[in-house]
């Protein structure tokens, strides 16, 4: 019943009028209830059942600290009275923001400049290594970073001057900047691809109506994924940001398919430059099959991201299956309408296709050069970086990254937490246990790859400064130190039990050749080497080192679970074992060649890049089963061999090509973003468009339908 009555809704001639009215139900929904502000916060990297988060927690919860914004004040001359003066207003001001909780400087902290400088606490803390400038550290409380941190922009635009240049650095700080820059390419460059697919479309098809229902469908799919993520309690973020674009892609290929099958049928049937409202019908049945099973492909494909760890990989998992499945349907209920109220046209576009005899060759030194060019790049797959600097996150030369990199140079710029006991068991408030740490501070200090290092050691010689410290035993110093009068300072480096230290270190980026776990794992050892057992590790730093281990890990064990699956989905549509072959080793060529190029090319894989394999896999696995149903219609017709294939590819060429096209110039106008993450994901996706295009219509054919003894018989006759 439910499929008589869609039948009829199809062939009702006024539904394309109720499809965009339903697409306008959808934009209304979604600007009331969806919040479209991406969310990231400083821990976005995991759900909170990962371990890594948890022992974070357990740090949190142990030694109770807040997020921390460094402001390095650099100045030919820190100890004039001019800079000092300066600073002690750049900290009042600091103080007037609503979540600070508090404020370190040379003037509120130290006795003075000098003190600062012999302090083995402050010095480490405020004082750059160069003397060249001193650090203003900021306390804040609360996970919002939008208001405080464009009030810091504010007050540090406000001060900087001639010889007084703040640099800025700090995980709510770089947060913030994450959120602006994602927001700014969500509002911005969705848009602008959105505009370009539609102007393509336009050209592609000459007709205003195709246009308008390529765009209701599209933006249908979008706005239905956004209003369901959200009644999900799925909300916007770091990666998800770009899945608009994805559903919109996802649904414009499986319309430029169907479009094309329309036109051919039309060219087929005479029907060119006539109305053919009975060709929409016939063109839905011809696309729909191959249709389904790339839609089957590309949900097992955001799926195979559901089993990591990391929770924006998971969360672009669970929207890509959920956007897939909807562009599908959204697809095949509301675009057919249009093709009953449009007129098939033949466009200039493809006016200019070559002749039907340019695809009865079989193009083997174009397709054995393809092949060996993917292999070539495939040897850079060992290359691979998937744990970038942070520094890649942000475009160079530009102020928020020349800010980093200063403060980087001098102290580091990415937090770790190191928790260690002592490794018998006894307690660290003994002037034994205080000689051991010192030596371990030193240690730690003199790590290639460690910055700054603030522990309970320096806490205590701080301590030892005061007069008749000599009085007090450590663990009377730690007592006084635990007073609300020194702000509780010592529940920061040492547990109530006295049994473990914690030991912040701030890590460059610039510096560092290894990856940042095998660099935690130098860090555990230099921890072991000097009689203590490392406890627990935290911190932004390990964060960002487990979350490119698991980068690195969904690639490998996600595309492995895709290829498999992939294999029964081939055998399926293909239903011969050349077939199903020729289909698995050009599939192949794409991730081999993209994440191979990627190597050779040392382009970062961040979070945010990394799932355009994903894409690009997808559009190649539609761009394949479309043009082997196309085989296996043409066998019908009587067609065997190579004939079959040649048939095909005449046949779905104009889908593959455009729809590829489409695809990679929608994509390409992220290479405009100042996001550095954001443009590499339109690089790689445009890279992947061009592989597709040459593994489908020249290497696919030539491993699927090629017949090698024929011709060798013809020629020895």
């Amino acid at each position: 019943m439910l499929r008589s009555i869609l039948k009829k809704l199809l062939l009702w001639p006024g539904a394309h009028w109720l499809m965009l009215a339903i697409t306008g139900v959808l934009l209304a929904l979604v600007a009331f209830f969806v919040d479209l502000k991406p969310v990231v916060e400083e821990n976005f990297f995991f759900s909170t059942s990962d371990p890594a988060f948890q022992q974070s927690r357990e740090i949190d919860k142990d030694f109770p600290s807040q997020p921390q914004v460094i402001l390095a004040v650099s100045s030919s001359d820190i100890s004039s009275s001019r800079y000092l003066e300066r600073i002690a207003k750049l900290t009042r001001e600091v103080h007037t923001l609503s979540s600070v909780n508090a404020v370190k400087s040379v003037v509120e902290g130290p006795k003075s400049l000098d003190d600062a400088l012999k302090s083995p606490f402050w010095s480490r803390l405020l004082i750059a290594e160069n003397r060249k400038s001193t650090n203003v550290i900021i306390f804040m409380e609360g996970k919002a970073t939008e208001k405080p941190v464009t009030g810091l922009l504010r007050i540090i635009h406000e001060m900087e001057a001639r010889d007084f240049h703040i640099h800025i650095a700090g995980p709510p700080y770089v947060v913030e900047m994450l959120r602006r820059s994602l927001a700014h390419d969500f509002r911005y460059f969705s848009l602008t691809a959105v505009v370009l697919f539609g102007l393509t479309m336009a050209a592609m098809f000459r007709s205003f109506r195709v246009l308008l229902g390529m765009m209701a469908t599209c933006s249908s799919a979008v706005l239905l994924t956004l209003l369901l993520q959200s009644l999900f309690g799925k909300k916007i973020g770091i990666l998800t940001v770009n899945l608009g674009t994805i559903v919109f892609v996802i649904a414009l290929s499986h319309l430029v398919y169907m479009t094309f099958n329309w036109q051919t049928l039309a060219d087929r049937a005479h029907r060119l430059g006539k109305k053919a409202p009975d060709l929409a019908g016939d063109a839905r049945a011809m696309t729909l099959p191959p249709s389904f099973w790339s839609m089957v492909c590309a949900s097992l494909g955001f799926a195979s991201l559901l089993v990591v760890q990391a929770k924006p990989l998971r969360e672009l998992g669970f929207g890509g299956v959920l956007g897939t499945i909807v562009a599908f349907v959204c697809s095949y209920l509301m675009y057919p309408p249009f093709l009953r109220w449009a007129v098939p046209r033949q466009s200039k576009l493809v006016e200019a296709e070559p002749p039907h005899w340019f695809w009865t060759r079989r193009f083997v030194v174009l397709s054995i050069a393809v092949i060996l060019a993917c292999t070539a790049l495939g040897f850079g797959l060992p290359r691979v970086d998937t744990d970038p600097s942070l520094l890649d996150y942000f475009k160079p030369h530009q102020e928020l990254r020349d800010g980093l990199e200063y403060v980087d140079h001098n102290g580091g710029s990415n937090p770790l937490t190191l928790i260690v006991s002592a490794a018998d068991g006894s307690k660290l408030n003994t002037d034994e246990a205080y000689q051991k740490m010192w030596r371990l501070h030193g240690a730690l200090e003199n790590y290639r790859d460690v910055g700054t290092v603030i522990s309970l050691p320096t806490l205590l010689a701080e301590g030892d400064r005061t007069p008749f410290s000599f009085l007090l035993s450590y663990e009377k110093m730690l007592e006084i130190m635990e007073q609300p009068k020194y702000a509780r300072v010592a529940k920061t480096f040492v547990t109530e039990d006295r049994s473990k230290a914690n030991f912040l270190l701030r890590m460059s980026e610039t510096k560092r050749q290894k990856l940042r776990l095998e660099v935690v794992d130098d860090l555990r050892s230099i921890c072991r080497k000097n009689g203590f057992k490392p406890a627990l590790v935290g911190g932004i730093y390990y964060l960002q080192g487990r979350l490119a281990k698991l980068v690195a890990s969904s690639l490998v064990t996600g595309l492995f679970w895709l290829n498999f699956l992939f294999i029964v989905i081939a055998w399926v549509v293909a239903r011969t074992i050349r077939g199903a072959v020729a289909m698995i080793v050009s599939l192949t060529l794409v991730p081999l060649s993209m994440l191979g190029g990627i190597g050779w090319l040392h382009v970062p894989v961040d979070i945010i890049s990394a799932p355009a394999t994903n894409v690009c896999i997808g559009i190649a696995i539609d761009s394949m089963i479309h043009l082997v149903f196309g085989v296996r219609r043409a066998n019908r017709d009587g067609k065997k061999g190579w004939p079959a294939w040649v048939f095909a590819r005449d046949e779905q060429w104009r889908g593959i090509a455009y729809s590829d096209v489409v695809i990679a110039a929608g994509f390409a106008i992220f290479v405009l973003s100042d996001f550095p993450p954001t443009q590499r994901f339109g690089v790689v996706v445009l890279a992947g468009c061009v592989i597709d295009i040459l593994a489908n219509l020249f290497v696919l054919p030539l491993l699927g339908g090629a017949e090698w003894k024929k011709q060798r018989r013809s020629k020895a006759r």
